[in-house]
């Protein structure tokens, strides 16, 4: 039987969890797929076991592209995508039972992009040991000082799991933990160099081309949100991955493409300072609790904040209300 999904996995944060995310995609998918491994640079103690656990598997392909961002590497795999959908799979996620049919009922209603229901697992933070990171989404846009900024928001941000909806729902944002495409739909949309907000870049391709986006609860994927002490491989790609080499150019890029800032710019590199300080403190060995003490200290001696606005939320409009706006360029770099 042909596959009718190609799986794409590549790493998000971190390169521990390979060996997981690949189990629990063949113990939880009867229906035929490709599994292609983004080989970004992982160490050998984390892709040699399992190269050997998938020896001699038709269906598997590997890609030895050396240590570049995720959204680089989808663009070596994306010409070669030739199966009626694609899903791409972060490692640090994990997929349940039943979670594709689902997908793939929704992308015979004729769904662009499908995304399953994204819980987090605690990790960098206290809360309900699993809960929602995202359901639907919408992009916004605020002004401030005459200036528009965008902001992403997430429908039901942290709700516990029996507060969720059920219902599959049209939603205007997906995020890469796991999302499902329609194959033509992902040979042809662009795929920039951006390590932030690269989902929202997406989201505007699609809804510019005039295809709808779901959310189907039915699937259900667990996203590890940082949660797992990691090894010190991990912190060298998740400081390459988020650092200022790439996360200021990335805002840039899109701005360039779109024409809008986002307000939550500044919030963003004051992210990756905080999680740089759980992360190493975790790695030292601190439980979560005196790791998060430590992000509040490197808050405190090395973010700045920028938030004029006292409920930007608030005085946010829909983006879209206005129609899908005009690409500025197309540069993927």
């Amino acid at each position: 039987m042909d596959p009718v999904v190609t799986i794409i996995i590549t790493p998000r944060d971190r390169y521990t969890g390979l060996d997981e995310c690949v189990e629990a995609v063949y113990r939880h998918t009867p229906q035929p797929f490709r599994l292609w491994i983004m080989d970004l640079d992982y160490p050998e103690a984390v892709i040699a076991p399992v190269r050997r656990q998938l020896e001699g598997r038709a269906e598997v392909r590997f890609f030895e592209l050396g240590l570049r961002t995720p959204m680089d590497a989808l663009r070596e795999a994306q010409p070669l995508v030739d199966t009626p959908a694609v899903v791409l799979l972060d490692n640090d996620s994990r997929v349940t039972e039943g979670w594709l049919a689902p997908l793939l009922s929704a992308l015979g209603d004729g769904h662009a992009v499908v995304t399953p229901l994204i819980l987090e697992r605690e990790g960098v933070d206290r809360g309900a040991p699993l809960r929602n990171h995202l359901y639907t989404g919408e992009i916004r846009v605020v002004d401030v000082e005459g200036t528009p900024y965008l902001i992403e928001h997430k429908h039901l941000r942290r709700t516990e799991v029996p507060d969720i909806p059920t219902e599959r729902a049209l939603t205007g944002t997906f995020e890469l933990h796991c999302v499902l495409f329609d194959g033509e739909l992902f040979k042809r949309i662009e795929l920039p160099s951006m390590v932030i907000r690269e989902h929202l870049d997406i989201s505007l391709q699609v809804a510019a081309m005039g295809r709808t986006m779901v959310v189907e609860p039915r699937s259900v994927i667990h996203f590890d949100n940082l949660g797992t002490r990691m090894a010190l491989s991990d912190m060298r790609f998740f400081f390459f991955r988020w650092g200022p080499k790439l996360t200021g150019p990335s805002s840039r890029l899109f701005e360039r493409r779109w024409g809008y800032r986002f307000y939550s710019e500044q919030s963003m590199y004051n992210w990756v300072v905080r999680r740089k300080a759980f992360l190493v403190s975790r790695w030292l060995g601190a439980p979560i609790g005196i790791a998060n003490r430590a992000t509040q200290v490197a808050k405190k001696l090395f973010c700045r904040d920028w938030d004029p606005l006292p409920d930007p939320d608030g005085a946010s409009r829909p983006l879209l209300a206005g129609g899908v706006p005009p690409q500025l360029s197309h540069e993927l770099r």
